[in-house]
């Protein structure tokens, strides 16, 4: 499917916005926990997409199975990657983590192929996910086999958020039908709420108290503009441009968190980092059918 200069600036801001996140969670780790920052970041979006969902006159499912269906999409696409993705960024750099996380989609193709017919692992989908591996393994690097540090421990806490986000994928697939994309995003970000509450009350104490002006305008950015906004781009390139397109949208995130990193925080990747990436965005290429290539 070919994509429009509109969907290419679409794309483009989205990943702006996802790449954001990784610095705004480091913002927020300053002045807050992990589990609060994620339970603020799904709850005031949730908020946000159920006043957006009433005005376009959708209504949100009322049967068991179809909110438990949800409550399993929330915690596998939302409670588990959001929180792996801050505790990790408390010991590796926001940049290196936006790097790790676009191995997302080399973990959906694996298991699309376990899980579906019309989704096998083809040979160039193989190729892909290799270079994706391969990516992987020069960044972390071989010492992670041989000892664990804060940094691998953060390096790995992001590989976690990636499978995760995966399996929501295939469970979306299996599970969750019928209920239009906006709805889905919703039930799924008010189920999430629920899990955060809960973990976050069990593990850090009830998660409200007093913020700095700087800390509240960065929850409010994480939550209304990069999750309850992002969701709508993402489903908005979506219907115009097809899912194999939209895997372009992890290419375009790292960049734009290592831009905005090294210019108001003043961090920097290594050059085997970059090395890494680069052949993780070719093997993203490789499966998307953008870089083509004969046996």
């Amino acid at each position: 499917m070919e994509m429009s200069p509109r969907t290419w600036l679409l794309m483009m801001l989205l990943g702006l916005i996802w790449g954001g996140t990784f610095f705004l969670s480091e913002i927020l780790l300053l002045e807050m926990t992990p589990f609060q920052i994620v339970f603020h970041r799904v709850s005031i979006a949730a908020i946000i997409m159920v006043i957006y969902i009433t005005w376009r006159g959708k209504r949100l499912p009322r049967d068991k199975r179809s909110w438990f269906a949800l409550a399993i999409m929330g915690l596998l696409n939302n409670a588990i990657p959001f929180s792996a993705i801050v505790f990790g960024q408390q010991y590796i750099t926001g940049g290196l983590a936006a790097i790790l996380n676009s191995t997302t989609a080399f973990f959906g193709v694996m298991l699309a192929g376990l899980f579906f017919k019309d989704e096998r692992l083809t040979f160039r989908r193989l190729i892909g996910v290799i270079m994706g591996i391969i990516g992987v393994a020069i960044i972390i690097g071989m010492d992670v086999l041989s000892h664990l540090s804060l940094t691998s421990i953060g390096q790995l806490l992001i590989i976690v958020s990636s499978i995760s986000y995966a399996f929501a994928g295939i469970w979306g697939r299996l599970q969750v039908k019928n209920l239009g994309v906006e709805v889905t995003a919703t039930g799924m970000l008010i189920s999430s709420s629920v899990w955060m509450l809960i973990l976050a009350t069990m593990v850090e104490g009830f998660p409200l108290e007093a913020l700095s002006l700087r800390s509240t305008a960065a929850i409010l950015t994480f939550s209304v503009v990069c999750t309850a906004i992002a969701y709508l781009l993402y489903f908005a390139i979506l219907s115009a441009a097809g899912a194999a397109n939209l895997t372009l949208v992890t290419i375009i995130i790292p960049p734009f968190a290592l831009m905005l990193d090294a210019f108001a925080l003043g961090e920097w990747v290594t050059g085997q980092q970059l090395l890494g990436f680069a052949i993780i965005a070719s093997g993203l290429l490789v499966i998307s059918g953008k870089l083509k290539f004969r046996r």
